[in-house]
């Protein structure tokens, strides 16, 4: 009589096999999870890069005169920039458009917009932009000839604030400080 090897795996072998692959799979979704939230981190540091920036686009484009030969102080001109970029309408979620004022130069003519539109992947950190104006120590300056701005952009990692249109309550920051030069201020 010819007797047949049963083929096929014991309880024993289904158990080891489980717990390796179960030792296996916790580190990796560890890593997966990991990887996830620094990439988010990343992401929002680089837009808020992006957002500071932008500042100093303006800033530089904003120091053309106008027909009439007058120039608004720079912090009436970045006064538009100083604010949350999300809002908080009818229980929903929306970035904010930011009015704008172009620079009044023929030259400037369809190539800038009068609002700025962000897109709603900003609204997760719940950005704010604070921008400062301030003169450069004018003992050796005419006043106004020099001028340091300062961004600060602050953004909530992974919670949402309290207000939405106060800066306090966010937990990460960027500043960025430059110098602009106000040519028309000299005396040629």
């Amino acid at each position: 009589m010819r007797r047949h090897k049963r083929a096929g795996f014991g309880f024993v072998e289904i158990i080891i096999a489980v717990s390796v692959i179960a030792a296996c799979a916790v580190p990796v979704f560890y890593m997966v999870n990991t990887t996830r939230t620094d990439t988010t981190k990343a992401i929002n540091y680089l837009r808020a890069m992006e957002l500071a920036n932008e500042v100093i686009e303006w800033a530089s484009a904003s120091i053309v005169e106008a027909p009439d030969g007058s120039l608004p102080p720079l912090s009436v001109r970045l006064s538009a920039l100083n604010t949350s970029l999300i809002n908080d309408m009818s229980g929903g979620l929306i970035p904010v458009e930011v009015p704008v004022e172009p620079p009044d130069n023929p030259e400037w003519a369809g190539f800038t917009l009068n609002r700025l539109s962000y897109s709603e992947q900003y609204n997760n950190a719940f950005f704010y932009r604070e921008v400062t104006v301030e003169p450069v120590n004018r003992s050796y300056f005419e006043s106004d000839l020099l001028q340091k701005v300062t961004v600060t952009v602050k953004w909530a990692e992974g919670r949402r604030p309290a207000s939405l249109n106060l800066p306090g309550d966010r937990d990460r920051q960027i500043e960025l400080s430059f110098l602009v030069l106000n040519e028309h201020h000299l005396a040629y």
